[in-house]
């Protein structure tokens, strides 16, 4: 019991108490409340992704239609975002402002994130414009392990013995092998 409590730990379970929170923290039950909606994860993942920055309803209501359909922002309907905007402008949205997660002017139609928000980091998925995918490091790591086993091959170093030459080139070129193959059958687009 005696020591510090984290952010979350602290508060109670209908979202940030004033008396004993500052504005930044929330109760654990409040996190995972938030995060037990699809909507919502998707509301601090459009978010994270613009966080220095305020967002209109419309475009996030867009992107989260287009991510629920399947559907490129281009191909997504009227019909498709309407029913995103109404639940985010009736329910989500109010909810996270109420909570201290977001800034949400309804009256304007803009959202953006407090930093009570960074309570989500741990649990949300890194964006793909930040992220550095694996088959990326897999695949750098092929070609580096496979150029130094070339040039111990041709005795660029004498450090390797012949046997290190033909064992690091077998291991470097399935390393590459297997980045290349991961790169052409993963289906996340990267």
């Amino acid at each position: 019991m005696g020591g510090p409590q984290s952010a979350i730990e602290q508060g109670t379970d209908r979202g940030v108490d004033a008396e004993s929170l500052e504005r930044d923290e929330l109760s654990r039950d409040t996190v995972f409340q938030t995060l037990s909606n699809r909507r919502r994860r998707l509301v601090l993942t459009y978010l994270g992704r613009h966080p220095e920055r305020t967002v209109r309803l419309r475009d996030l209501s867009e992107w989260i239609a287009a991510k629920e359909n399947e559907v490129p922002i281009a191909e997504v309907s009227y019909k498709q975002r309407k029913r995103v905007y109404t639940s985010l402008y009736q329910s989500h949205l109010p909810t996270l402002h109420r909570d201290g997660i977001v800034e949400y002017n309804q009256s304007r139609g803009t959202i953006r994130l407090t930093t009570t928000a960074s309570a989500f980091d741990v649990y949300l998925e890194p964006s793909s414009e930040t992220a550095l995918p694996w088959k990326r490091y897999w695949f750098g790591f092929g070609l580096v392990a496979t150029t130094v086993s070339i040039a111990a091959w041709l005795e660029v170093s004498s450090f390797l013995s012949s046997l290190g030459h033909q064992l690091s080139l077998a291991l470097a070129v399935a390393a590459l092998a297997l980045a290349i193959a991961f790169s052409i059958t993963s289906d996340d687009g990267e």
